[in-house]
């Protein structure tokens, strides 16, 4: 029992973290989707920042009216992270 317990902790640890970067890169999306925001100093922090975990490039970014770009690789790390997120949820359950 005390080990399905520590298990449980580990698991829910590691699915709090998840949830930690995936704002952080929800964030820079939205960041610089808005090409006024991206020129702010805290903004470029967050973008270098995050620029390891969502530097994978995958795809060129798409252009957005407001001056900004869609940053595809960061979305598809977003995603993915979701997804490892939903399959750890499940090993939770059955711990």
């Amino acid at each position: 029992m005390e080990g399905s317990r520590t298990g449980r902790i580990v698991v829910l640890i590691i699915m709090d973290l998840i949830i930690v970067v995936a704002v952080l890169l929800t964030a820079r999306v939205l960041v610089e989707f808005f090409g006024t925001l991206a020129s702010q100093s805290w903004a470029e922090a967050l973008v270098r920042l995050t620029d390891p975990i969502a530097g994978f490039g995958i795809g060129a970014d798409v252009k957005t009216p407001y001056g900004g770009v869609f940053d595809l690789a960061a979305t598809t790390v977003i995603l993915a992270l979701l997804l490892i997120e939903w399959v750890l949820s499940l090993v939770k359950s059955r711990l």
